[in-house]
């Protein structure tokens, strides 16, 4: 059986449970998609917008057959999405650099893609992601 994102239902269709993949909403406290509510771009709700940017997560059994014979990463993604921009692909310290460099004095309340991609975290929207990297994640460039 595969492992199941337990306490999280996809506000497209209402299904609970999401296996494989999960698709959170990176602007919205509580927004998810299943993969098919994602990939028809689903809509639900007065808060959430189509702008929105999402990070992808995998389950456990994905992650073993992704990476099949190689280090599973602890980390739910393999890819980030900056949470201002949209931008996709980046590794984790591709993205705390990309966030500093770009938006280090944006304001627009979002979730970081690292926090909500440790299993079991429940993140919290902050003020300005560039500073939240510095205090949480720590990249090198922004403490020189």
């Amino acid at each position: 059986m595969s492992a199941v994102y337990w306490n999280v239902f996809c506000d497209g269709c209402n299904r609970i449970n999401l296996a494989k993949y999960r698709f959170k909403c990176l602007r919205c406290e509580s927004y998810d998609l299943c993969e098919e509510c994602h990939e028809k771009k689903i809509i639900t709700g007065a808060e959430h917008q189509a702008s929105h940017p999402f990070q992808c997560l995998m389950d456990i059994p994905t992650k073993e057959l992704m990476f099949a014979g190689e280090p599973i990463p602890t980390l739910e993604a393999d890819s980030f999405t900056c949470p201002v921009c949209g931008e996709h692909g980046h590794s984790a310290s591709e993205l705390v650099d990309h966030s500093v460099i770009h938006h280090k004095d944006d304001h627009t309340r979002v979730i970081c893609p690292l926090c909500v991609a440790v299993h079991g975290a429940d993140p919290q929207l902050v003020d300005n992601i560039g500073a939240h990297f510095c205090d949480v994640h720590g990249p090198r460039r922004a403490r020189q």
